[in-house]
């Protein structure tokens, strides 16, 4: 019997993931869940589920490697959804979960070096519920013995993920010296990484991702005005974007550090192919 890969929560990324499961041609059996099916893949099986309730039939799900992608429930600073999928997991066998969380946990740290051992600290409602979804989980997998992979991830661009349309309302930029620092990866790198997680062997590893190459926000927008061939917006002070720029881009410009990735290049050597991220972006244009 085939080894099960469940890419529940299927969207953005599990498209990439179970393309690139296809791709590699690995003797497993692959199902997406999701609430509805927008691809569909050969030799993928779909299972439409809704997360948010709180009966749902996981019963396919035994004796499979879970790469848990769905966003955290809006209801409270708590992640409901993933309460009702460990809720309808339980007495079955999981053999391992890997979870996409954010690095968002860490809440602003003033542009410094952040590894996993820093203490979360998140500042967004958003933040707060992948924080809830991560103590969900470990508690979960150590009380059934199962394995655990925490992905902690930053801003993810690539085909179809880019702020063109900001770009093309040319909305005004930070100047760069007020910018802060984030960190980013592309859609393909992160999936190679899910990828690896099927098969790595360890257990309740927490690890930050990231091209490794920290940016001004202020420069990746530049980027995307560049690749694009459009002409630069005017700049503004951090004061003023402050009573222009949306909540949650608000919520971006509040939080600066930069990930130490030592650990995810050490686990997954190789799996980081987009380090320019200028390059990268036009790679997502086909230019």
């Amino acid at each position: 019997m085939k080894d099960k890969v469940i890419l529940a929560g299927c969207g953005y990324l599990g498209e990439y993931i179970g393309d690139m499961l296809l791709e590699k041609r690995f003797d497993l059996s692959i199902i997406k869940v999701c609430r509805s099916v927008k691809r569909k893949q050969f030799s993928i099986k779909n299972i439409i589920r809704d997360f948010d309730k709180e009966e749902i039939d996981l019963q396919f799900i035994n004796n499979s490697t879970v790469i848990y992608m769905a966003p955290p429930s809006t209801i409270s600073d708590k992640d409901d959804r993933i309460s009702n999928f460990i809720n309808n997991s339980k007495g079955l066998n999981i053999n391992k979960m890997i979870y996409i969380s954010t690095s968002g946990v860490y809440g602003d740290c003033g542009g410094k070096l952040v590894d996993e051992d820093k203490k979360v600290s998140p500042m967004t409602k958003r933040a707060k519920r992948r924080v809830s979804a991560e103590k969900q989980l470990i508690d979960y997998s150590i009380e059934n013995n199962i394995k655990l992979i925490i992905l902690r991830v930053p801003g993810i661009y690539g085909k179809g993920r880019l702020p063109l349309k900001r770009v093309k309302e040319r909305e005004a930029l930070v100047n760069k010296d007020e910018s802060r620092t984030t960190n980013i990866i592309h859609v393909e790198d992160l999936a190679r990484i899910c990828t690896a997680s099927i098969f790595l062997d360890k257990n309740m590893e927490i690890i930050n991702v990231s091209d490794g190459n920290p940016i001004k926000t202020t420069t990746y927008y530049e980027h995307v005005y560049k690749a694009t061939d459009t002409k630069l917006p005017k700049y503004i002070t951090y004061k003023e974007a402050m009573n222009i720029y949306s909540e949650k881009r608000l919520s971006f410009l509040k939080e600066s550090r930069i990930l130490d990735v030592e650990k995810m290049k050490r686990i997954f050597p190789g799996c980081i192919k987009h380090l320019d991220s200028y390059k990268g972006i036009r790679q997502c244009l086909d230019l």
